[in-house]
């Protein structure tokens, strides 16, 4: 077989893998997008802030589910190896979900005196099964992409999808308040995860049962660079983005909180369903890439990026100059200002969706370090600046906080663009060796 045909393949398999994926997330995300018109109505500006900041602390926790082995999972070029990895994360998520509860126990008040909001108290005790639903959805995500087993990854979104919108819509009308938004997606999440996990132990059950357990304890060892320098990049860059919702709670109103949000979920949604299915199947291929190719991975990147910075034009223009009509029109008269800040918050929805799917390639083994000192970088950047922001009103707040985004996210481009450089070095080191 030529190399042409060969390049033929895989390209059409890519396509083939990201048409499946997007299907799925494309149904997944229609869902909660054809439905949260009615959940503007049934809900306030103030319950979604609080919904808001619910989501900012749980996915803080919910990022160390697995110490980030299930990332290891795409890496190894042995199916047991990767199975290892597999139970092992499960193992760790099950651990850490019972050291948060015990955490939220333990500093119950004090966390709540940090947030500085006391409606979100008896929320923090759902947070242990947000991380563990988390850590399982995720641990079975990689596993399937490992496998190409596109299909099911795309049957657990729509789940996840139609069951969390069906609950916030059908508790809305049990119990008024917050409460359907949060358990709404608790629930939603305990579905998708339960059927996802039915899926994987149907197909690849005797895979799983036959990994060599006495090797878990090497492969342990062999991806503790995944917890010494992942996670706890992961863990800055998690709160980073959430880093907006908290300094608003802090220094505007619930509603301010709402409306931020709202508007920067209402934009990433449309978005996030072409970025999404790109990232999932984007880190496959430049893991096989860095194996066989390494000198066609920087090209591939960037072709990438400029595809993606293009689609986003047309919806920059939209959003810029006809954010409030749509806002208004869609949602109803009480997201008006929402409309007023997606004209601002779209540049910085565009610049994260054309660079975060290419993200994968500084979770490769070699890159890590390098995309820890970025996480960190970002992390105290945007606390820095949004906290100096928080001292101006809300539209001069968001001006900032889009120029940080800009600035930052170009250079995390910059950053993923020399990995695949050094990918090379490191494919040759590893041949000559």
């Amino acid at each position: 077989m030529t190399r042409l045909m060969r390049k033929k393949i895989n390209l059409n398999e890519f396509n083939r893998n990201v048409v499946t994926l997007m299907t799925g997330t494309t149904i997944a995300q229609a869902i909660p997008i054809a439905i949260m018109p009615i959940l503007t109505r049934l809900y306030t500006p103030e319950e979604f802030g609080i919904f808001a900041l619910y989501v900012a602390i749980a996915s803080i926790f919910a990022v160390i589910a697995t110490a980030r082995y299930e990332l290891a999972i795409m890496l190894p070029k042995k199916d047991s190896e990767a199975a290892n990895l597999f139970n092992l994360s499960i193992i760790i998520t099950f651990i850490i979900s019972l050291f948060s509860l015990l955490f939220v126990f333990i500093f119950h008040q004090p966390l709540i005196n940090l947030i500085g909001n006391p409606e979100i108290g008896k929320w923090l005790y759902f947070i242990p099964l947000t991380v563990l639903f988390t850590g399982l959805y995720q641990t079975l995500n990689y596993w399937s992409s490992r496998k190409k087993n596109f299909k099911r990854l795309a049957i657990s979104r729509v789940v996840q999808g139609g069951t969390t919108a069906s609950l916030q819509l059908g508790l809305n009308y049990v119990q008024n308040g917050v409460t359907g938004l949060i358990l709404g997606t608790i629930f939603g999440q305990a579905i998708a995860t339960g059927i996802f996990a039915k899926m994987v132990r149907k197909e690849d059950k005797d895979l799983l049962k036959t990994a060599p357990k006495a090797e878990m304890v090497e492969s342990l060892k062999k991806y503790r660079k995944f917890p010494l320098f992942s996670t706890w990049g992961a863990l800055l860059d998690n709160a980073a983005l959430q880093m907006p919702v908290f300094i608003l709670v802090r220094f505007f109103s619930s509603q301010t909180v709402g409306l931020f949000n709202l508007t920067f979920r209402a934009l990433n949604l449309p978005m996030a369903l072409i970025a999404a299915a790109i990232s999932q199947v984007f880190f496959q291929k430049i893991t096989a890439l860095h194996h066989q190719e390494p000198e066609a991975l920087f090209s591939y990147v960037l072709k990438l990026f400029l595809m993606l910075i293009a689609m986003t034009i047309p919806f920059i223009l939209l959003m810029h100059f006809w954010g409030e009509v749509i806002f208004a029109f869609v949602f109803g008269p009480n997201w008006v200002q929402a409309g007023k800040f997606s004209s601002l918050l779209v540049f910085a929805v565009a610049i994260r969706f054309a660079v975060s799917p290419l993200s994968p390639v500084l979770a490769m083994d070699h890159n890590i370090k390098t995309g820890f000192y970025w996480q960190l970088t970002y992390f105290v950047t945007i606390t820095i600046t949004l906290f100096m922001a928080s001292h101006f009103d809300i539209y001069q707040f968001i001006i900032i906080f889009v120029i940080h985004e800009i600035i930052l996210y170009g250079l995390y481009l910059y950053l993923i663009l020399n990995g695949c450089r050094q990918g090379k070095h490191v494919q040759l080191k590893e041949q000559f060796n």
